[in-house]
């Protein structure tokens, strides 16, 4: 009877370690791009992910993750969006990077 117990309390400590691993994945994805080419998010939507308006980068903190994985999907695909910068860098995210990024993105507050 208690093997259950122990593997459901398994289960949500390495559920969590997951999560977490994806947030801190994602962070870094954001602050420093990856080796594949995807340059920092920061670098056109600003530190506090609050959007650029003089470029027209939106503002990213706080979406949710199923808002950011749709858009960063349709970018890469070329089904939306116009800037060739934002395609090549959602297309350089492999699907569990662009899941680590939307993850982290949903963690922040929006406005900063």
């Amino acid at each position: 009877m208690r093997h259950p117990i122990l593997l459901g309390l398994l289960a949500l400590v390495l559920g969590a370690a997951g999560q977490a691993g994806d947030v801190t994945a994602g962070a870094r994805i954001v602050v420093h791009g990856t080796a594949t080419g995807a340059l920092p998010c920061m670098a056109c939507h600003g530190v506090g992910l609050r959007g650029n308006a003089a470029i027209g980068a939106s503002a990213l903190a706080g979406l949710p993750v199923a808002t950011t994985l749709a858009a960063l999907d349709a970018i890469a695909t070329g089904r939306v969006g116009h800037n060739y910068v934002m395609k090549n860098n959602a297309a350089a995210l492999t699907p569990a990077e662009r899941r680590a990024v939307a993850d982290y993105l949903a963690t922040l507050k929006p406005g900063g």
